[in-house]
């Protein structure tokens, strides 16, 4: 078999294409591969894929294809183009390389793959030789493509949250596929606008399909919410972990200000106590559970903060909206009665947002799987070193998180040279 045979059986060069010629630049530690096409042959239309005559050719272009042994590969065409009787003079399209990329398709697999184990487009640019740019625009095409590809299949469980992206309070608002574990989308800035702009770019049953959106208490993402989706006020559920938060933060709030009064008496009974009330019941470490029986078991309002706060806990554990309500009513009085300041403006928070609260007891979602992406993201900024503009972070977002088929038609993963 002729070098020119081995190398269109590699390329998987369809007929009429052949390889023309083949150069060796040993200097520049290089190899030229020359496409051509079969004089006479018929084209297809890219648009409409009638077969027609060629009209004339283009200028010679140049692809990067896959490195042989230490050397670059380039391959060298002279594009024909075509004149289809409905669409006019038109550009052929390549088997090799996708349109408007000057990389063949087995190289840009084998680039998806190097970002996708590097997590970093400068580590992929050392490794590939290329230039920044280049890695950034398969990335770019890549995420395209997913996009594209990923169709208007029912997505029941949302969750949406903010992501810091840069210095100076920068962020981003991402909306999250909790049943895949996958980011959707991501839009500028954390604003009402922000949100309201992820649910327009869903189809219409897309967003008639959506049973429940998990999120913090965050009005702007609330309204969003009850306008970008139907019966969207209904759909809301707040976080369970995110109001335990405020819970933990009412009760330290009443900790540190009976601490202070208690330290002007002499009574030392709270100092270094602040981790032993944040720990839920059953997390307090062996050592220091007799010591923490006495505290809680006092007559300190600290004490009482602790228990109405793991009293709460236990509303995501009822089994009905119905008695998760009940039970949040009990605590809401017990709280009107025996405590005040802290805790009794977080328990005005609890009752404004009672709904979307419970709701959880109808659809048990939380923001979980979404701080484990968020962890990812993470990972990525730091190995980034930050993102200089929130395209930069949505492509690298949805390029690493999306659960997009990111490779060009005909390609896969891990592509062998």
């Amino acid at each position: 078999m002729t070098p020119e045979k081995t190398f269109q059986a590699l390329l998987k060069l369809p007929e009429p294409w052949y390889i023309a010629s083949i150069e060796i630049d040993e200097a520049g530690e290089a190899m030229h591969v020359h496409i051509d096409y079969r004089a006479g042959a018929a084209l297809a239309c890219p648009q409409c894929g009638t077969s027609v005559e060629v009209y004339d050719r283009s200028t010679e272009r140049v692809w990067r294809h896959l490195d042989l042994w230490q050397c670059k590969t380039w391959l060298h065409c002279r594009l024909p183009r075509i004149r289809c009787p409905e669409h006019g003079v038109r550009q052929v399209g390549t088997p090799w390389a996708e349109p408007g990329s000057r990389l063949s398709s087995a190289f840009e697999a084998r680039v998806i793959d190097t970002v996708l184990g590097c997590r970093t487009i400068k580590a992929a640019c050392g490794l590939l030789r290329l230039k920044w740019d280049q890695v950034n625009a398969v990335m770019e095409r890549a995420v395209a493509r997913g996009l594209a590809r990923r169709g208007d299949e029912a997505m029941p469980y949302l969750a949406v949250d903010e992501k810091a992206i840069a210095k100076r309070h920068r962020y981003a608002t991402v909306l999250y596929d909790l049943q895949r574990g996958r980011v959707v989308e991501v839009a500028d800035e954390r604003r009402t606008a922000s949100l309201s702009g992820l649910y327009a770019g869903l189809t219409e049953a897309q967003r008639a399909a959506v049973q429940a959106v998990c999120m913090d208490m965050w009005d702007p993402y609330a309204m969003a919410t009850a306008s970008g989706l139907p019966d969207g006020e209904s759909k809301i559920v707040h976080d369970r972990f995110h109001v335990m938060q405020h819970a933990n933060k009412a009760m330290n709030d009443v900790r540190i200000r009976e601490a202070r009064a208690l330290a002007e008496r002499g009574d030392t009974r709270l100092k270094g106590s602040r981790q032993l009330w944040l720990y839920a019941e059953e997390n307090v470490p062996a050592k220091r559970q007799a010591d923490f029986e006495a505290l809680k078991n006092s007559d300190l309002r600290t004490a009482k903060a602790w228990a109405a706060k793991e009293t709460l806990r236990r509303t995501w554990a009822q089994p009905t909206v119905d008695s998760a309500r009940a039970h949040v009513q009990q605590w809401l009085e017990y709280v009107r009665e025996h405590l005040q300041g802290p805790m009794m403006d977080f328990a005005l928070m609890v009752k404004e947002k009672l709904a979307p609260i419970i709701r959880y007891c109808q659809h048990p979602i939380s923001n979980g799987k979404a701080e484990g992406i968020n962890s990812q993201l993470m990972a990525i900024q730091r190995s980034a070193r930050g993102f200089r503009s929130y395209a930069s972070f949505r492509i690298a977002a949805l390029f690493h998180c999306g659960g997009l088929d990111l490779y060009p038609h005909g390609e896969s993963a891990l592509v062998k040279s």
